[in-house]
């Protein structure tokens, strides 16, 4: 019996350090099963000729809400590449209302406040554009959102009153204390649930819309972190049947970890207040934990957000934010949760086989979650747990070399420095802009790093991610921490070796080797060779999962 499909005359990156460059790659059942001439040529039933295009493994996204980026790509677009100033935005609200009915929400995505001026939109202006149609936008950071009156009252607030702010969130008040709009953080629970509910086939449509233009872009695996929890991350209580049934109907085109939030986990036994007991089976009904799964679908770490935003200013630092000192706010951010809470369930969900993955980004946050790993660690030892950081967004020298000690992987995300660079830099000032998402610094103290978006916080392509990855440039052209940038070998490697490896999966994919997935993408340019100020110019020209080609032609 003849195998599947032998592809040739490429210049073929394996990431494996053996066979670092070959040229032919043979295929059946969706595996690599010959690199060059392990295998004669008649053997397979189909040649693909690459007329000597560079391929890279598939790009596997390692910190993506690919179903929120589903749902972005239908709401009403507000970045800064949209709308350019306040009145361009209200304009663009102005326009989404005159398309739906009285009375029906309108839902906008991606504005930052530090292209408006440095405001955020409130009640009252949005309120001008839509008397009666209830309106929620999202920042950028997706840490916090804007809402109008009708929203508030939607909620049960008239006159953006009555409410109780939930801890580890705030709400902003006028002078008459009432909410000026902005929902930061656990705060957003005051509107939240009075937004229209999402079935699982409308979430399935979200994972399929986003599937499309990821594996456009070159991405063939996904991380998504956070599922379950609409009242603080995912989009319905029933997000993980959402991914089931695009997978069983076929929209489910990239390989996808779902990460389930911490308080979807809980004590799986007698105990009857919900918090977890030292011993006490604690994870998901049946004691189903990370792992689970096959190489299309499986759970992933459990994620929580310790903290917020760094451009929204709500992140946890050891220091107040520079913007906010200079005009004489004392603001350092805070943590969503207690240390307590925090780290009764984290240590719980160690204790029983799950791999962490906590949201810190202020250098505050990462204190504490880094003692919560240790503290996990030292009740009970677990080898090669690779518990995560997610964004690890402004660390120390310190800190960096005990996250190293401790095993941790951190995830950052190279675009952030490109959208959000200028805004984070404004936010920390030039001193604390030093320590904030360091690349090259994690790399030396010998950590294996994966590379992510956090789309549709930023923009999701990969090649523009690692274009950043290696130039580290903000949108106006500054270089930021130009020290931290990494070489095109090194951003390559991160999106797949590295993206892997934090999922604990590199035994599947991340190199293109025998008996790994055959999962690749064929570019249009040598990404090892070109200016690298040009790498954001080079297109996918295919992509190909399982040894089929799923985007483009060959």
């Amino acid at each position: 019996m003849a195998l599947d499909v032998s592809y040739v005359n490429g210049s073929i990156h394996t990431q494996d350090p053996e066979r670092p460059l070959v040229h032919g790659l043979g295929v059946h059942h969706g595996r690599v099963v010959s690199l060059d001439d392990d295998l004669p040529p008649e053997v397979f039933a189909r040649t693909v000729d690459l007329r000597g295009a560079t391929v890279v493994p598939g790009f596997h996204d390692a910190h993506c809400h690919l179903s929120m980026l589903g749902e972005a790509l239908v709401q009403t677009d507000l970045r800064p590449a949209a709308v350019t100033d306040m009145t361009e935005l209200l304009t663009a609200v102005r326009e989404a209302v005159a398309q739906v009915g009285p009375g029906e929400w309108v839902m906008g995505q991606g504005y930052d406040q530090n292209y408006l001026g440095g405001a955020h939109p409130t009640a009252e202006q949005l309120d001008t554009v839509a008397p009666e149609n209830p309106v929620w936008l999202w920042h950028n950071s997706r840490h916090m959102a804007v809402v109008n009156t009708a929203a508030f009252e939607a909620a049960g607030y008239p006159g953006r009153t009555g409410f109780t702010v939930p801890e580890g969130g705030s709400v902003p008040l006028d002078e008459h204390g009432a909410a000026l709009g902005l929902l930061e953080e656990t705060a957003r629970a005051i509107v939240s649930p009075a937004l229209p509910p999402k079935t699982t086939e409308r979430v399935a449509e979200q994972i399929a819309a986003a599937s499309d233009v990821a594996v456009a872009a070159g991405i063939t695996s996904v991380t998504e972190p956070g599922l379950g929890a609409p009242e603080h991350l995912g989009q319905s209580v029933t997000d993980l049947a959402a991914y089931q049934l695009a997978r069983d109907t076929g929209r489910l085109r990239v390989r996808a970890t779902v990460m389930p939030y911490l308080t979807t986990l809980h004590p799986v036994g007698p105990s009857s207040d919900g918090a977890p007991r030292d011993g006490e089976p604690f994870g998901l009904d049946l004691g189903l934990r990370s792992g689970l799964g096959d190489e299309w679908l499986r759970i992933g770490a459990v994620k929580v957000l310790a903290d917020g935003s760094l451009i929204g200013r709500s992140a946890c630092m050891t220091e107040d934010y520079a913007a906010d000192a200079a005009a004489g706010v004392r603001n350092a951010g805070y943590l969503q949760f207690s240390r307590e809470w925090l780290e009764a369930r984290l240590v719980a969900a160690h204790t029983n086989g799950w791999q962490l993955a906590v949201h810190a980004i202020g250098d505050g946050a990462v204190d504490v979650v880094l003692d919560i790993i240790e503290e996990a660690q030292r009740r009970f030892p677990r080898e090669d747990c690779r518990h995560r950081i997610e964004h690890f967004g402004v660390a120390s020298d310190a800190q960096v070399a005990r996250a190293a000690r401790l095993g941790v992987v951190p995830v950052p995300q190279g675009r952030f420095v490109n959208e959000l660079g200028d805004g984070m830099a404004r936010a920390l000032g030039e001193r604390r802009t030093r320590l904030c998402y360091r690349m090259r610094s994690l790399l030396d103290a010998g950590m294996t790093v994966p590379a992510s978006t956090d789309a549709p916080v930023v923009d999701y392509p990969p090649l523009a991610n690692i274009h950043d990855m290696v130039n580290r440039r903000t949108a106006s052209g500054a270089p930021f921490v130009p020290e931290e940038c990494v070489s095109v070998a090194q951003a390559v490697h991160a999106y797949t070796v590295g993206s892997a490896h934090a999922s604990h999966l590199e035994h599947l994919k991340g190199s293109l080797t025998p008996g790994k997935l055959a999962d690749f993408v064929v570019l249009s340019d040598d990404i090892y060779s070109v200016d690298p100020a040009t790498i954001k110019d080079i297109a996918v020209t295919a992509t190909v999962i399982g040894g089929e080609v799923v985007h483009g032609r060959l």
